[in-house]
């Protein structure tokens, strides 16, 4: 098997553990660094077509860098470091392109399938308690893994059952996604799923309320002892913003924020309510919070206020790019987005993945993942590569087809 895809697996199976608390290095920080000394250095160099996806994200990572200079005197070196992550996880695209000419179907969906079974190993033995949580969800019930949260877990274990092309494994992954109680990930998880395949969605669909119609009580009675059981209705979430949105202040920069919003209890003072779901209720004054500030200084409207100067998580992307990079971030962001989409397979890994992942980013900085972007960059290198896996196989009784037509070379045909 490919040094690079190896090192791409071990990468995702390392845990996301910080090795010094002055500077934030993790294993995984490690396992690229020494990947990318391995495809500069001994690569041989396949001819990578960037298209146009790479090159508007690297716009966007332009973007971010510029930010970061110009917000230097605020933000110092934090700024810059937040911008080369991106670089960091961008940087596996050609690394798997390279990889993905030297590894075929079958050992890349051997990799995936091994990759699939760890992970519902160490969810057996997380659960268990032999193993303790990794992120900053130790005691709540809540599967994390290797991550520092169960939403980046189950944005991860999704885009893997979709890969994995074996119901053997995909059912427990899915399951495992249950077990993260991440809302925002189910919900995008099957709005992604019926836009891709819609048929097999309605499908999918009824089985499940008719099983529902069987069990609901049991199922009721489970979820109401989750978070599941706790979320606010639409109609809530939209007096809670509005309310706290009048209620949320204006700030002169971000320092006030970092401090009191995301840290201690002065957020209590502007929430709508207490009580129900109060993650919500945070990002119902925080979000509110960076779009007036943002707003209220014309140049930090355009340019933001620099990578991290909201601090490491905000809940929501898009609110996240705009308060970093202004508009000129958050339009670039979108046209990269909603464009690759377009250009992608429609059941593809690459589509499903980052279908998921735009209705994920409303509640999630999803974008910012150490462990989902590398896999959604290598779902891009494989299908702008052509390679045969970036399309979920159709099994047949017992074997799986060859080379998906809609990606297979043309043939050519010897002269008569």
């Amino acid at each position: 098997m490919n040094v690079y895809f190896i090192l791409f697996l071990l990468y995702m199976i390392s845990p996301k553990i910080d090795l010094s608390a002055a500077f934030p290095l993790r294993p995984e920080d490690f396992i690229f660094a020494l990947a990318a000394l391995i495809w500069v250095f001994t690569a041989k160099r396949v001819r990578i077509h960037f298209d146009r996806p790479v090159q508007l994200y690297l716009v966007f990572v332009a973007i971010n860098f510029i930010a970061a200079f110009i917000n230097f005197a605020d933000m110092g070196v934090i700024g810059v470091i937040y911008a080369l992550r991106l670089i960091q996880y961008l940087l596996w695209y050609p690394i798997l392109y390279e990889a993905c000419h030297r590894v075929d179907w079958i050992s890349m969906r051997r990799g995936f399938v091994a990759l699939g079974i760890i992970f519902i190993g160490w969810a057996i033995l997380e659960l268990s308690g032999v193993v303790e949580t990794v992120g900053r969800f130790d005691g709540s019930g809540r599967l994390t893994l290797n991550t520092t949260g169960p939403y980046e877990s189950s944005v991860m274990l999704a885009m893997i059952a979709y890969a994995v092309s074996s119901y053997l494994i995909a059912i427990p992954l899915l399951v495992m996604v249950m077990l993260t109680q991440s809302r925002v990930t189910l919900a995008g998880m099957v709005f992604s799923y019926a836009a891709s395949r819609p048929i097999r969605a309605i499908v999918t669909a009824g089985a499940a309320v008719l099983a529902f119609s069987v069990f609901a009580q049991p199922i009721l009675d489970s979820l109401s002892r989750t978070r599941l059981g706790d979320s606010d209705t639409p109609a809530q979430m939209a007096r809670s913003v509005t309310t706290a949105w009048n209620r949320a202040p204006t700030l002169n920069d971000p320092t006030f924020f970092r401090e009191r919003l995301l840290d201690g209890n002065t957020i209590f003072r502007y929430m709508a309510t207490t009580e129900g779901d109060l993650s919500f209720s945070y990002r119902a004054v925080r979000w509110p919070t960076v779009i007036k500030t943002t707003f209220a200084h014309p140049f930090h409207t355009i340019f933001g206020w620099g990578p991290g100067s909201w601090g490491n998580a905000l809940d929501n992307y898009y609110i996240r790019v705009f308060g970093e990079t202004g508009l000129v971030g958050l339009v670039v962001f979108l046209i990269w987005m909603i464009s690759t989409i377009f250009r992608l397979e429609v059941r593809g890994l690459a589509r499903f993945s980052l279908v998921m992942m735009a209705v994920v980013a409303t509640f999630i900085d999803i974008f910012t993942s150490s462990k989902v972007m590398p896999l959604l960059w290598a779902f891009l290198a494989l299908e702008q590569a052509g390679h045969p896996f970036a399309l979920p196989q159709r099994k047949r009784r017992g074997q799986f087809l060859r080379r998906p037509r809609a990606l297979a070379p043309p043939v050519d045909k010897e002269p008569a």
